[in-house]
């Protein structure tokens, strides 16, 4: 309710009613999944309950403020987080000089470090990049799509930061797969060896080494599976070019097509679910598409390649809205220029679908022909579907109309 009066207040500010796309964007571009909203909420007032745990979870907190107090100083005006939480573990190494080795950018793509490798007996700077991705909702609802996308999506944020994946984990959860299951859900069965056939089509088709796999069986994991694919890539460091976009730059869509596959899913991942569940949101699991994958992964192996890419955003949850949404403050995008699976979709779903194996890459106008070539041989779709504004709004036309016009001060505010 709070967000729908902080969207309200904005949208009387500028005199005019929100279009449905624009709150279809706001709510995929502020959900759970795509901005950490719970993570991120300030938490006031802490109290530990008394029990078997108390005393260590209070020293902790304890620690933790502390912490706080030698990195921010003691007057900060910072939030207490969970998020904040989870990385002053972090941010107080590298306030002690111990975390020299963390690739800092404003990217926000997978967790990087630089390791000295030493190849033909020459020591080279490469980036090393990690990244885990969580599936547990859509692999409850569709295993075989919510597990395969679990590994591709882990694959595309390293990908994204141009560097080439290599070996991957899967780690799981779940209930007797013989016996157990809930009202309303798939069988634990179902899940299990479903997921299992989709983690590994997946990984067999794109190439990738999975070196451990653990699956937990627990009466715990009834109510809600885990499904985590955690992937491990490198890059040469010369070969990773970072910068800002600038007005004039031009945004290239490159790889699969848009369908209506996966609309809803970021924030369908986000919410609350009944035993409807499984009969309704079905279609926000994305469509896994290795192969066009493994063509991007040979692509940006290429440096000619990389050293045209500015900045780049894989399409995972959010589609375009966010993909494109994140790469800088200003933006106008052609939605009818989106590649299409098939005739029929609305500026709505073109503006959010969460189709796979997609790359947001923000190239310099001089470039756009010789990165067309490059991709051409590669068998990739390479299509501008937007252009760099110095106007600090993210705009959105369809068929001549334009059905998104958002403040980035507004979009940066994640709502309430």
């Amino acid at each position: 309710l709070e967000d729908m009066m902080w969207c309200q207040k904005n949208f009387n500010e500028e005199h005019r009613e929100p279009t449905i796309t624009e709150i279809k964007v706001l709510d995929t571009y502020w959900s759970d999944h795509c901005r950490h909203t719970t993570f991120m909420t300030q938490i006031e007032d802490v109290e530990i309950e008394t029990g078997e745990y108390n005393k260590p979870i209070q020293a902790a907190f304890d620690k933790y403020m502390a912490t706080r107090d030698a990195v921010y100083g003691e007057d900060t005006e910072r939030p207490v987080t969970l998020m904040d939480i989870a990385v002053i573990g972090m941010k107080k190494l590298r306030s002690e000089g111990k975390l020299d080795d963390l690739d800092v950018s404003e990217e926000i793509n997978a967790c990087s470090i630089v390791v000295p490798v030493e190849i033909d007996g020459k020591t080279e700077e490469w980036l090393v990049m990690f990244k885990n991705e969580t599936h547990n909702h859509p692999t409850e609802i569709e295993p075989f799509g919510g597990a395969a996308t679990c590994l591709g999506g882990a694959i595309r944020d390293p990908l994204s930061g141009r560097s080439y994946v290599y070996q991957a984990m899967r780690v799981t959860g779940s209930a007797d797969p013989i016996e157990a299951t809930l009202p309303g859900k798939l069988p634990q069965r179902k899940i299990t060896v479903g997921a299992a056939a989709g983690y590994s089509s997946y990984g067999n088709q794109i190439g990738l080494a999975t070196g451990h796999v653990q699956e937990y069986y627990h009466d715990k994991f009834v109510a809600k599976r885990m499904e985590i694919g955690a992937v491990i890539g490198a890059a040469p460091r010369d070969t990773v070019r970072r910068e800002r976009p600038s007005a004039g730059d031009l945004i290239v869509l490159l790889g699969g097509r848009t369908g209506r596959d996966g609309c809803g899913g970021a924030t369908g991942s986000s919410k609350e679910h009944t035993v409807d569940s499984l009969l309704s949101c079905g279609a926000e699991v994305q469509k896994g598409n290795p192969p066009t994958e493994r063509k991007i992964q040979r692509l940006f192996r290429n440096p000619a390649v990389t050293a045209m890419i500015k900045r780049c955003n894989d399409f995972g949850a959010g589609g375009v809205s966010v993909a494109i949404g994140e790469l800088t403050d200003g933006l106008v995008v052609n939605l009818d220029k989106v590649p299409k699976k098939y005739e029929g979709l609305d500026g709505t779903e073109l503006a959010i679908s969460e189709s796979q194996e997609r790359m947001a890459v923000v190239i310099e106008a001089k470039d756009l022909d010789d990165f067309i070539k490059h991709a051409d041989k590669e068998n990739l779709e390479a299509t501008v579907v937007a252009e760099v504004s110095d106007n600090p709004r993210l705009v959105m036309y369809w068929r001549g109309e334009k059905i998104v016009d958002l403040a980035r001060a507004f979009l940066d505010t994640n709502g309430v």
